[in-house]
């Protein structure tokens, strides 16, 4: 008897409990937060270079890369999210610090490239088909590129340049944010979004930088594994 009376209470206890359980708990989906789609242990930075012990001095530049995520801002609007393992006070390094996402959308090649500052390179790029005339890039620019192709005889890449926004340098969180239109990209609900080839290895990189980047330099690269589908609601 003592047993059945217990079960009772028991189960009452356990319906009671899913009555007044919070949203979460009772079943329903909590919000999706940015997918992470790579990672990088912290402190590797020139790793292989041949001066040793300099992984402090990426560090500090905020050039060594730790996770590459991605999630939607809005419905029309993709985040792409650099993750350090310190970024300066101020949020950036001015023109030293290059990052680059190589990235596919549907099998189409398209390039994130930016610096908290970049008038060394963002004024007037050659390169890019933009210039001349000169231009002023603004804080925090990250160039859409496309259509890229190393030019024959040298060991430069040229690209297309699509379209810029403007990144926010996060300290606390130690983050860089890319916020990009759907539309910049050509993708749509369901697209399909995964890691490029980078230049310098894996399809994220971090590296000091004036217009140039040099191979011969200590950088850190990211590899991204996972695939990014754009939500069709």
């Amino acid at each position: 008897m003592k047993a059945k009376v217990f079960a009772t209470i028991a189960a009452g206890a356990l319906v009671a409990g899913a009555l007044f359980a919070p949203a979460a708990i009772a079943g329903k989906k909590a919000p999706k937060g940015p997918v992470v789609v790579g990672t990088d242990p912290a402190g590797d930075w020139g790793s292989g270079f041949a001066v040793p012990d300099v992984a402090p001095v990426g560090d500090a530049l905020g050039q060594d890369l730790t996770e590459a995520s991605i999630t939607m801002a809005d419905k029309s609007t993709v985040n792409f999210i650099i993750g350090v393992n310190s970024l300066p006070s101020s949020g950036g390094t001015p023109e030293i610090s290059r990052y680059v996402w190589d990235l596919t959308v549907d099998g189409e090649f398209v390039e994130l490239d930016g610096k908290f500052s970049n008038y060394s390179r963002g004024t007037c790029d050659p390169t890019s088909g933009k210039c001349p005339p000169p231009r002023d890039p603004g804080m925090q620019p990250f160039f859409v590129r496309g259509n890229c192709g190393v030019v024959e005889g040298a060991n430069v890449t040229t690209c297309e340049e699509i379209g810029i926004v403007k990144a926010t340098f996060d300290a606390a969180a130690k983050t860089i944010t890319i916020p990009v239109p759907l539309a910049l990209i050509k993708a749509k609900p369901g697209s399909k979004i995964a890691g490029g080839a980078n230049l310098f290895g894996g399809s994220v990189s971090a590296s000091p930088a004036a217009f140039f980047t040099s191979t011969a330099m200590p950088l850190d690269t990211l590899t991204v594994t996972g695939t990014y589908v754009v939500p069709k609601k």
